[in-house]
């Protein structure tokens, strides 16, 4: 007999570790995120989920699931990426350094973005075409013009737009439309990020410390044991915990920061963190992960109307979202997805809000069903699975013609939100708001503020300028 979701969730709290920035159990080792631990802690929240660690090892689990077969149809090639010089970058050797001996290890290959290249994983890229790169410069051009001469408001009612993110941003550009499009600069405050490194050591600070190492271990910019990647790193995270005393720091936080210092300088990604937890995710790093909690009966929910069966498999095997949709939701998807994957979900994401998440993580369950129906009988084997998919199923093209193929409503996933706390008595109590909020910055209505327009006269040309822009 099924046990009913309270036990289901008591069982998920005493057996995994802590997100909470606020709490004493940091203190325990990190353990992989595929070993269940048992916490006797009687003193918290009994539906409290500040007890999800992640591993940030990335390690593939291959022993707990065996070999896995590839997708059925195989994934196609795509040019992401590409780097001013509009020549395709092989990979290339580079020191590294191991923190054990302090000594550098020579000749590693690392991919066109810095991470270790791991042996057996799989690239997306190809050579592009004349047409492609000729393209390419002109997405370029047009997104320099937008930047400078529009508001994010406007861009996002645009139909035009919305097709061109979904298809890639130059990475060439991508720092400054990421920024341009999370509305950052409404944030910005002169000295205030060095003032807040120049505030007291707060306790939360050697929570922070511990986890710099383990956030991107594999990427050349954060290897170096205090290197200048570390320092950056540490220094986001430690003005923010200043920044938002309610918050501080939770886990998740780090991915985040790395990725955005991968695309731009520290203070850049200082504020663009700002501005994608207060406007693109609320309530995901609270002490309680009081978001990530309601989203896991949002996407149950949503599972069971797009693919019921595989939704009664995983119950059938006490599976429950809140157990794979912390790593996905929390880091982002850079725990989950192939790089170039990462970084087109995350252009969509800018455009279009949390959504994105919704549909990113209904399109990794139907790209993986067959193997999860068929070959993951078990609970261990399902989870072990889910952590650690194997990137050949997640070709960005694939994921993303898949995640936009599905039929999803913005009225549907507020319509589960707000059932949450009556269905569902792990979320009982829980403010729905958040998610509310979350969802109305890809609203075609919500607007960022415009940029040295005003009244209806601008907001005319600004519409006007949108559409020139759009078919040139």
């Amino acid at each position: 007999m099924m046990k009913n979701r309270q036990e289901q969730f008591n069982q998920l709290r005493g057996s995994i570790h802590s997100f909470s920035s606020n709490s004493d159990r940091y203190a325990s080792p990190v353990p992989s995120s595929r070993h269940w631990v048992n916490n006797n802690n009687n003193n918290h929240d009994p539906f409290d989920t500040s007890a999800l660690n992640i591993d940030y090892s990335d390690e593939e689990n291959t022993e707990l699931y065996g070999p896995i077969p590839p997708p059925r149809s195989p994934a196609r090639p795509v040019a992401t990426n590409i780097q001013n010089t509009g020549v395709q970058r092989k990979s290339q050797t580079t020191p590294t350094k191991n923190n054990n001996n302090s000594s550098f290890v020579q000749n590693e290959n690392v991919d066109e973005y810095g991470f270790i290249i791991k042996r057996g994983r799989p690239s997306f890229r190809v050579n592009m075409s004349t047409k492609a790169m000729k393209e390419y410069r002109e997405n370029e051009l047009k997104w320099l013009n937008i930047i400078n001469k529009l508001d994010a408001g406007t861009v996002k009612k645009d139909v035009k737009m919305k097709k061109l993110v979904r298809g890639g941003i130059p990475a060439s550009v991508r720092a400054k439309v990421w920024q341009f499009l999370a509305g950052s600069d409404d944030y910005k405050r002169s000295n205030q990020f060095q003032n807040l490194l120049s505030k007291p050591r707060i306790p939360i600070y050697d929570v922070i410390e511990r986890d710099i190492e383990r956030c991107y271990p594999d990427h050349t910019q954060f290897m170096e044991k205090d290197g200048l990647g570390q320092q950056n790193l540490r220094n986001i995270l430690k003005a923010y915990a200043q920044y938002n005393s309610d918050l501080e720091y939770c886990q998740g936080m780090g991915r985040l920061a790395g990725l955005m210092l991968m695309q731009m300088t520290v203070e850049d990604s200082f504020w663009l963190l700002v501005a994608t937890i207060d406007r693109y995710m609320n309530g995901y790093f609270t002490p309680t992960l009081s978001q990530l909690r309601i989203d896991a009966y949002i996407i149950g929910q949503l599972l069971k109307d797009h693919n019921p069966k595989l939704a009664q498999h995983l119950e059938n095997n006490d599976v429950l979202p809140i157990m794979y949709i912390a790593q996905w939701f929390l880091t982002a998807f850079t725990m989950t997805l192939p790089w170039e994957s990462v970084l087109r979900v995350w252009d969509a994401f800018y455009f279009e809000g949390i959504k994105v998440f919704y549909r990113v993580s209904l399109a990794i369950l139907d790209l993986c069903k067959d193997h999860l129906l068929h070959s993951c009988p078990t609970n261990s084997e399902l989870l072990a699975f889910l952590l650690h998919i194997p990137h050949e199923y997640l070709e960005p093209n694939n994921l993303l013609d898949t995640a936009f193929r599905i039929n999803l409503s913005k009225t549907n996933i507020k319509r589960y939100a707000k059932k949450a706390g009556t269905e569902d008595a792990t979320v009982t109590g829980l403010p729905f708001e958040d998610g509310l909020k979350n969802l109305q910055v890809g609203n075609p209505g919500h607007s960022l503020g415009l940029k040295s327009l005003g009244g209806r006269i601008a907001k005319k040309a600004s519409t006007k300028n949108m559409r020139d822009y759009s078919d040139a």
